[in-house]
């Protein structure tokens, strides 16, 4: 399962038909085939080397809030297994 995760758009290069986008300090490249209309600064989600929906800011921000709690959780099981382990 493949899961798209917001990105902001730091740059477009039109005349290549791609741009580049942050997420949390990894870039990724994505062809704009499906998003003409995206521009620095929008937020996307980015699925197989495509941006496939512009986002609100707000929508961003929830999502990735979301997403950042789903990380802490994903992490402390991680310790939890690992203390396990060794006892």
């Amino acid at each position: 399962m493949c899961i798209a995760a917001p990105a902001h758009v730091v740059e477009i290069n039109r005349e290549e038909n791609w741009l580049y986008a942050d997420f949390g300090g990894a870039r990724q490249q994505a062809k704009l085939d499906l998003l003409p209309e995206v521009e620095v600064g929008d937020y996307v989600l980015i699925h197989a080397g495509y941006a496939i929906e512009k986002l609100t800011e707000e929508a961003a921000k929830e999502s990735l809030e979301a997403w950042e709690e789903l990380l802490e959780i994903l992490e402390e099981e991680d310790k939890l297994l690992e203390q396990e382990r060794n006892q």
